[in-house]
C-alpha cells in the first residue's frame, strides 16, 4: 500500500507540471493509449471475417469485391500500431522528458542556489544530489509517458481481448487467468530486483565513472600520453568495470530460479488454452477464421497484455522510489535567511574561541581559535597544509557554522547574515579557482551577480587593470569578447599565471569590502608569489585582506601576520616581529 501511495503522489508531482507546460501531449498520450488497446481486439475481428469471408470468396460464394472492405481494415489494423508507437516514442516521449527536464533542471539549480554548502562535502548527501540529477529524469521517463502507454492500452486491450474469448465460451477465461494469477503472485513474492540490490553499490559505481572521465578529458589527456599511463588507466578503469559485474552476476544468477519460474507460467499456458481453442473449433462451435484469429492473439499478445495491464504496480514504484531521491534533494537544508538586513558600518573581524570539526568525523579540525583582524587591515594566515587555515576560511565565509563560539563581522555576529548578505560581504580567490569555458568578459563580470553593482565599462576595465590583464586582453584578437578555454570550438587557453589573474579580477569586479585570497599563487614560484602579494596588497589598499599561505616569505607586506598550527594560533605579529622571534 505504502508502494501504491508513493506511485500516486509521484504521478500527480508528474502530471502537474506536463498539464501546466504540455496539457496536449498528455491528453494524446492517454487517448492514444486508449486507441492502441482497442486495435488488438479490433484486429481480431477484422481477421476473423477477412478469413471467413476469404474463404467464400476461393469456394466462388461471393465476389472478390465484398473483401475489399475487410482488407483496408487489416492494413489500417497493422499499419495503425507501429505509427502510434512512432509518436509516443519518437515525439511524445522527447516532449515529455525536455518539459520535465527543464523543470527538473530548473528546480534543481533553484535549490542548489540556496542548499548548505555542508551537503556539497558530504558523501550521504552528494549520493542524493547525485542520484537526483542522474535518476529522477531516466525515472520521469519511464514513468510518463511509457509505463501510462503500456498500462492503459495493455488494459483496454486485455479488456477487448478476454471479451472475444467468453465469447467463443465463457470458461475459457479460467484456464487464462489462473496460470497469470499465479504468475502474478509468485512475481510479487520474489523481492529481487537488480537495480534495487545495486543501490547500495553507489560508491563502486561513482569509482569507474570518475576513471572514465580522466580518460576522457582534455585536462588529462596530455599527462596521460606523456606518462603512457593510459593502458594502465583503461585496464584499472576494466578491473573496476568488471567488479561491478560480477556483483551484476552473482545477485541475478541467485535469484535466476525465481525470476525463470515466475516469468514462464503463463507461456506454457499459451499452450494448453489454444489446444482447448482447437477442441471447440473441431466440435465445430467457432469458425475457422475466429479460430486462427483468436488462436494468434493467445499467442501473440493476450499474455502480454494481461502483464501490462499490472506492469505499473509491479514496476512503477521502483521508479517511483529513484524520483524519491529527487524529493530527499529538496529536503536537504538550505542556509540561513539572516537577520541583519543591513551591511555593517565597518568590518573588522573576529573569531571568539571557534572550534570546528567536519561532520561525520572526530577529529577537531579547529580548537579555540581567538583572533582580530581591524577594518581595513592586511592579515596573512600562515601554516602548513591541514593546519586548518582553509577549513577557517570554509568558516568565515558561512559554508560551515562553527560547533562553538562565535564570528564577527563588523561587531554582528555571522550567524546573523544570510547567503545574500555574505555574498556582498566577501570576495575570494581560491588555489583551485574555476576556468569558466565563457569570454573573457564574462569570466570577470560573473564576480558580481548578486545585484550589488551594475556592469559599466569603466568598473570592468578597472579589474582589468588592476589585475594586470591589459597585455592579456590586448593580445587576444576578440579581446575581452574572446572566447576562453578549449571546450568550444575557436577558445583560447591562457596560461595558468593569466587564468589567477582573471580569477583575481572577478574577485576585484565584485568591490566586495573584505578579499580573501585562500592560497591562489600556489603555482607561482616563492619570488614571483612574493611579487604578486606586493601587487595585491596595493590592490587592495581600501578593503580588509586576508593573505592564506603556507610561505612566511611572502607576507613581509601585510599588517599582520597569524599562525595556526595543529587547529589553534600559534604566533602572531608582523613579518618583522615574527622573524626577531625566530617564528
Amino acid at each position: 500500500m505504502k508502494n501504491v501511495s508513493a506511485l500516486i503522489d509521484t504521478y500527480r508531482y508528474l502530471l502537474k507540471i506536463l498539464l501546466k507546460n504540455a496539457p496536449a501531449i498528455v491528453i494524446l498520450v492517454f487517448g492514444l493509449s486508449i486507441l492502441f488497446g482497442l486495435l488488438a481486439p479490433f484486429g481480431v475481428f477484422v481477421n476473423s471475417d477477412l478469413f471467413n469471408l476469404g474463404l467464400k470468396v476461393a469456394q466462388g460464394e461471393v465476389g472478390f469485391g465484398a473483401l475489399i472492405p475487410f482488407l483496408v481494415l487489416f492494413v489500417v489494423a497493422a499499419l495503425a500500431p507501429g505509427l502510434i508507437d512512432l509518436f509516443v516514442d519518437g515525439f511524445a516521449e522527447a516532449r515529455s522528458q525536455l518539459v520535465l527536464r527543464s523543470a527538473f533542471r530548473g528546480e534543481m539549480l533553484q535549490k542548489l542556489k540556496k542548499m548548505k554548502y555542508e551537503h556539497l562535502e558530504n558523501e550521504a548527501s552528494m549520493e542524493i544530489i547525485d542520484k537526483a540529477y542522474s535518476r529522477a529524469e531516466n525515472a520521469a521517463r519511464h514513468l510518463f509517458p511509457m509505463y501510462v502507454f503500456y498500462s492503459i492500452s495493455s488494459v483496454v486491450g486485455a479488456m477487448g481481448s478476454l471479451y472475444i474469448i467468453v465469447s467463443i465460451k465463457w470458461w475459457l477465461i479460467i484456464p487464462i487467468l489462473i496460470p497469470f494469477i499465479l504468475e502474478t503472485i509468485l512475481a510479487s513474492r520474489s523481492t529481487f530486483n537488480i537495480y534495487v540490490e545495486l543501490e547500495s553499490y553507489w560508491k563502486q559505481e561513482k569509482e569507474y565513472a570518475i576513471l572514465q572521465n580522466i580518460l576522457q578529458e582534455r585536462d588529462y589527456i596530455r599527462e596521460n600520453w606523456l606518462n603512457q599511463a593510459s593502458d594502465y588507466l583503461v585496464e584499472t578503469y576494466k578491473s573496476r568495470l568488471n567488479s561491478r559485474n560480477r556483483t551484476y552476476e552473482k545477485h541475478f544468477f541467485k535469484n535466476l530460479r525465481k525470476v525463470f519460474l515466475s516469468s514462464n507460467i503463463s507461456r506454457f499456458a499459451v499452450l494448453g488454452n489454444i489446444l482447448l481453442l482447437l477442441f471447440i473449433y473441431i466440435r465445430g462451435e467457432v469458425s475457422v477464421g475466429l479460430f486462427i484469429s483468436a488462436s494468434l492473439m493467445i499467442f501473440n499478445s493476450l499474455y502480454n497484455q494481461l502483464g501490462g495491464s499490472v506492469f505499473i504496480f509491479k514496476w512503477g514504484h521502483y521508479h517511483a522510489n529513484f524520483f524519491n531521491y529527487y524529493r530527499r534533494y529538496f529536503e536537504l537544508s538550505d542556509d540561513i535567511e539572516g537577520e541583519a538586513a543591513s551591511m555593517p558600518e565597518r568590518f573588522d573581524i573576529e573569531f571568539r574561541d571557534v572550534w570546528f570539526r567536519y561532520p561525520g568525523t572526530d577529529r577537531d579540525i579547529l580548537k579555540g581559535i581567538s583572533f582580530v583582524i581591524n577594518d581595513g587591515e592586511k592579515v596573512s594566515i600562515v601554516g602548513e597544509n591541514g593546519e586548518g587555515k582553509s577549513t577557517m576560511v570554509k568558516l568565515l565565509l558561512g559554508l560551515f557554522a562553527p560547533d562553538r563560539g562565535e564570528i564577527l563581522v563588523g561587531g554582528k555576529s555571522l550567524a546573523r547574515f544570510g547567503l545574500e548578505q555574505r555574498i556582498r560581504l566577501f570576495g575570494t580567490v581560491f588555489q583551485d579557482f574555476s576556468r569558466f569555458n565563457i569570454t573573457l568578459e564574462e569570466n570577470v563580470v560573473i564576480g558580481d551577480l548578486s545585484g550589488t553593482g551594475t556592469k559599466t565599462k569603466d568598473r570592468f576595465e578597472s579589474a582589468l587593470k588592476r589585475a594586470g590583464l591589459e597585455v592579456v586582453v590586448e593580445s587576444l584578437p576578440e579581446q575581452e569578447k574572446a572566447l576562453l578555454g578549449k571546450q568550444f570550438e575557436g577558445g583560447t587557453d591562457l596560461s595558468g599565471g593569466q587564468w589567477q589573474r582573471i580569477a583575481m579580477a572577478r574577485a576585484l569586479y565584485g568591490n566586495r569590502p573584505i578579499l580573501i585570497l585562500d592560497e591562489p599563487t600556489s603555482q607561482l614560484d616563492p619570488m614571483a608569489e612574493s611579487a604578486l602579494y606586493r601587487e595585491f596588497a596595493e590592490i587592495t589598499h581600501d578593503k580588509t585582506a586576508l593573505f592564506i599561505t603556507h610561505r612566511l616569505g611572502s607576507t613581509a607586506v601585510t599588517d599582520q601576520i597569524i599562525v595556526i598550527s595543529d587547529g589553534v594560533v600559534a604566533e602572531v605579529g608582523t613579518h618583522e616581529e615574527l622573524i626577531e622571534a625566530d617564528g
